[in-house]
């Protein structure tokens, strides 16, 4: 009878299936599990889009709010029904779909309205698995494959929509082309599987505890069945079968439990494996001696684990000497207080190259609290250094910029104060009042320091403007900070959103005090001359003297003023196009920080021909088409291909003169008043032909809603070459083009200022 009560205890686990009571208890946890996700990531993201609208995000942000809501409501009907235990397998479909949809319209939202990159964002292969990995614990194999289906599909439609949007954003990218986003699509159906046996393995899993169980307690009922029965035994054949029974029993449960831990341990490993970074322990001393540490420490460092879990180098040895001393101190000030530490620090890889890691790592203690061992994780962080350094440039290169400008850039919303978003640091000499105390009406409104009898004037003259969707200009005073009164001149326009609803307003303020001055001291001139002709008869010679001179003074203020009036068409000009190009700047920087690089040269060249060239009458060709060049490059990243320019030039013409700016002026007025797109492009041709004329042409596409034309552009290239030849631009609309001829100036064609003076 012993003999048979080993053999039962020794053949294997019979197979059993969950009962469906057991696994309706285990979906349930599941289901309760995601629930516990989603109010976790509502509360997630909920603290990053309030972060994001306090930084002035407000489209992105209402965006996601709306997401947070309906996501906030569902969870809230499938909280309930977990409490009541009303888990029907259709509530898991819905609620899969539920997370799969907030997700895809997520990215569908980002995509469409915001940043065409982010129909193949790389954080949607970190949120699609996450949503499987919670719904592996449901136990329901259709479901999960429902799960990967759909958000393939989802997943798959929103970039190819994009794409056939944006081909030339997203093929340009080699992280953003189709060949990368399919192997993306396969990557999450992968995981998607990965969770599929996962699943198949937990279900193994626990039908395995469960038949140990069954089976133990059936051997349980067994023993006490024989105990019963030999109950009248001897008591040494009693004792030798309970010790037999117990000797069985502990070298059974010996090894079950080794092959759990078998198991548990190769599963640690495999999850380590899979990190990114490698982990470690190691002992509290000097050198970090390390006891355990991954092998993924070779990707960053180049040595293999073996090298420092052997005796030959410690740990410390390929800290950045720079940094060794900082590292020391800030860790045992953590291990000091029982604390977690985190930092960022230099190592040296065996190749000699620097990399930046950051290091997250606690204390492990006995019971006594003695420490006996340091557990850590190390990751690479160099590209998110170098990232980091590329903007701090970026900003300090717009900084210059702005600040070389005659006036203070600006950006406001239009309300009733015309709340400020950004102000140019020469705002300060203007007013009296620094940048920041006008920033979301921190110190000071900007219309409280608006002279009381032109604030209606300002505001009426920015309503029409805003309404017609045209540029502004005006000019009104301010009460600088020490109480005097001073004379601005403002040049902007207003910034639509997809909705044609005014955002903002970009623009440009100009100190014009002195100017004013001017004018009233000839306004007083005129005066006094017409009271000394009606008070006085002088002779013919006087009177014609002091005309004269009158006359001389008024040709020299009339040049003064058409400089000036093409100073602020640069200014009108400048400020919108510097937010057009930073805001293009900000998104190559995320997916393209080479181009965003090359487009940082770009956009400086483009300025510094502008603050080189702007008190000069006249440039060579060659030079005005370097410029352009600039120009056009910038044009194409922002247009993606929508505007093409030929230019056909003979080399003997580049030494020529033109005003400048002149064929900036013409593709901007072409871009303004014409539509395009990637099918039906807008087609600019610059030529010569010998004529003495440079031509520019373009085809017409004009737009729907045309934008009023002020002519302040084209009358300008008329009157300034007016003041220089005798040779005048021509300009024409044909049926289906407009033609600009601008002249081509030799030295014996333009004229001797002496001679108007």
């Amino acid at each position: 009878m012993t003999g048979n009560y080993i053999i039962s205890t020794l053949s294997p686990l019979p197979e059993q299936k969950l009962s469906e009571e057991l696994l309706e208890e285990e979906r349930l946890k599941g289901t309760r599990l995601s629930v516990t996700y989603r109010w976790f990531f509502i509360l997630l993201a909920g603290t990053l889009l309030t972060i994001q609208l306090l930084l002035g995000y407000t489209e992105v942000s209402r965006h996601g709010f709306t997401l947070i809501a309906v996501y906030f409501l569902t969870n809230l009907i499938f909280w309930y029904a977990a409490e009541k235990k009303y888990n029907p397998t259709y509530l898991g479909y819905i609620g899969g779909t539920v997370d799969i949809a907030v997700i895809s319209y997520h990215i569908y939202g980002l995509t469409v309205f915001f940043d065409p990159a982010a129909a193949t964002a790389t954080a949607t292969i970190l949120l699609i698995p996450i949503v499987f990995m919670i719904y592996t614990f449901r136990l329901d194999r259709m479901l999960l494959l429902y799960l990967i289906i759909i958000s393939a599909i989802g997943f798959n439609l929103i970039y190819f929509l994009q794409y056939s949007q944006t081909p030339g954003l997203l093929s340009e990218n080699i992280s953003l082309s189709p060949i990368s986003h399919i192997f993306k699509s396969v990557y999450i159906i992968f995981i998607g599987l990965l969770c599929i046996y996962m699943q198949n393995s937990i279900t193994r899993f626990i039908e395995k505890q469960f038949a140990e169980a069954a089976h133990k307690n059936r051997l349980d009922a067994e023993i006490k069945l024989e105990q019963e029965k030999n109950k009248f035994a001897s008591s040494l054949i009693e004792k030798e079968k309970a010790l037999n029974a117990k000797l069985e029993e502990e070298i059974k449960a010996r090894d079950v439990i080794a092959a759990q831990l078998k198991a548990n341990k190769e599963q640690i490993k495999s999850i380590i494996s899979n990190l990114i970074g490698f982990t470690y322990r190691c002992l509290p001393d000097e050198k970090w001696t390390m006891l355990f540490i991954t092998d993924q420490v070779e990707d960053i460092t180049g040595y293999r684990s073996e090298d420092f879990t052997g005796k030959g180098r410690s740990f410390s040895s390929i800290v950045h000497t720079g940094d060794l001393e900082i590292l020391r101190a800030k860790i045992s000030e953590a291990l000091a207080g029982k604390k977690k530490f985190d930092l960022n620090y230099r190592l040296v890889k065996k190749s000699g190259e620097i990399v930046w890691v950051y290091e997250a790592g606690r204390g492990v203690y006995d019971n006594e609290g003695k420490m006996l061992f340091i557990d850590g994780i190390i990751t690479d962080i160099s590209d998110k250094k170098r990232a980091e350094d590329k903007l701090r440039e970026t900003q300090s290169l717009v900084k210059t910029l702005t600040s070389n400008l005659n006036g203070a850039v600006s950006r406001c919303l239009y309300d009733e104060h015309f709340t400020t978003i950004y102000y140019g640091d020469k705002i300060f000499d203007i007013t009296g009042y620094s940048a920041q105390d006008f920033i979301d009406n921190k110190n000071v409104r900007f219309t409280d320091i608006i002279y009381y009898k032109d604030i209606k004037t300002v505001r009426e003259h920015i309503r029409k403007s805003v309404n017609n969707n045209t540029p502004y200009s005006l000019e009104f005073r301010i009460v600088h900070k020490n109480g005097t009164i001073t004379w601005v001149q403002e040049n902007g326009r207003p910034v639509f959103d997809e909705v044609n609803d005014t955002i903002y307003l970009d623009g440009i303020t100009t100190e014009i005090t002195d100017k004013k001055n001017a004018e009233q001291a000839l306004l007083e001139a005129k005066q006094e001359m017409e009271k000394l002709n009606r008070q006085l008869e002088k002779t013919v010679e006087e009177r014609t003297a002091k005309l004269t001179k009158a006359n001389t003074q008024l040709l020299k203020l009339q040049k003064e003023n058409l400089q000036s009036q093409f100073q602020v068409l640069k200014q009108q000009v400048n400020p919108h196009f510097l937010f057009n190009s930073l805001n293009v700047l900000t998104s190559l920087i995320k997916v393209d920080p080479d181009l965003a690089e090359m487009f940082t040269e770009k956009l400086a060249k483009v300025y510094r021909y502008v603050l080189e060239n702007k008190e000069k009458d006249l440039v060579t060709l060659g030079t005005e088409l370097d410029f352009i060049n600039s120009y056009l490059f910038m044009l194409n990243i922002r247009f993606a291909g929508k505007v093409k320019v030929k230019t056909d030039v003979a080399d003997a013409e580049t030494d020529k003169q033109v005003v400048p700016m002149a064929l900036q002026l013409l593709i901007e007025n072409a871009i303004k008043h014409n539509t395009f797109s990637s099918k039906n492009p807008l087609n600019i041709e610059l030529s010569t032909d010998g004529s003495g004329y440079l031509t520019v042409i373009n085809n017409l596409q004009n737009r729907k809603t045309q934008m009023a034309s002020t002519g302040v552009g084209l009358v300008n290239i008329s009157k300034r070459y007016s003041l220089l030849s005798d040779v005048q631009p021509v300009f024409e609309i044909t049926g289906k083009q407009f033609i600009a001829k601008i002249p081509l100036l030799d030295h014996d064609y333009i004229k001797d200022e002496k001679s108007h003076t």
